[in-house]
């Protein structure tokens, strides 16, 4: 009698994160110029939220209630490109209408780098759809979800009725220390802090590691510490590969409804 043998949920959990690893770092590798390491890493991170969290549709990423993901860090733009590829993304045309076309497929990745690919390296608005920003020098990022964030309460605001909520997107950001170490950040944590945005958690990976160097040469702020003074709520994870951390803190971070940030 032939045997099927079935993989449990947690296998299948880490074969989608090895995926994405493998795709990410592949595709540096094939262009001979990128950053594989963030998106190795933080591969457990990103899987967590879009599996069960990140609200959208693949059909149609213009949808205007869909939560947003944004990339501050730009150079880890491989880790977008494989979640936008892996989760079937569809290509938005000129009129921001989805077609029938994968937004990223595996033949841009392949060119990951090159000119003309869906894949540069850091990834640009309506170049390749399903960025939600073109994110540019560190900081930027995390700035830019601010404004989403307080688009969204806007949004609700004026256009939300009893029994007809049209608006209730939740903005996630990733971050790390470069974007820690610019100015921008700090600004616009502690605008976020002060409107109250619930609706906005940035996923901070603190590896203590810049091109030059250590972050020690340059920087040793007490991040944790600065956010919570600005109004956070800040949560820890110790290791990334840490799923089930990582579903608790999601959880506890409550984005989708209105608090501190």
């Amino acid at each position: 009698m032939a045997t099927v043998t079935t993989a449990s949920a947690q296998q299948l959990d880490t074969l989608c994160i090895n995926t994405i690893r493998t795709l990410s770092m592949d595709a540096v590798q094939q262009a001979n110029s990128g950053h594989p390491g963030t998106p190795m890493g933080m591969a457990p991170v990103a899987y967590e939220l879009w599996q069960r969290f990140l609200a959208f549709d693949p059909e149609d990423a213009a949808w205007p209630n869909r939560d947003r993901f944004v990339l501050s860090i730009g150079h880890a733009s491989m880790l977008l490109y494989s979640m936008l590829h892996l989760t079937g993304v569809k290509e938005l045309d000129s009129s921001n209408h989805p077609t029938n076309k994968l937004a990223v497929p595996l033949e841009d990745i392949k060119r990951f780098r090159q000119l003309g690919s869906k894949c540069p390296g850091h990834p640009e608005y309506r170049w390749t759809s399903g960025v939600e920003t073109t994110t540019g020098p560190l900081g930027q990022g995390v700035a830019n979800s601010v404004g989403m964030a307080i688009a969204e309460r806007w949004l609700a605001h004026h256009f939300n009725r009893p029994g007809f909520e049209l608006f209730s997107y939740s903005v996630y950001a990733m971050c790390g220390d470069g974007d820690m170490m610019e100015g921008i950040s700090s600004e616009a944590g502690s605008l976020a802090g002060h409107l109250k945005l619930g609706n906005l958690c940035w996923i901070y990976d603190s590896n203590r590691i810049t091109i030059e160097g250590s972050t020690d040469l340059a920087f040793n702020d007490d991040v944790a510490g600065r956010f919570s003074s600005y109004g956070w709520n800040v949560e820890h994870v110790a290791d990334a590969n840490d799923t089930v951390a990582m579903e608790k803190r999601f959880v506890r971070s409550n984005c989708s409804t209105t608090g501190r940030p």
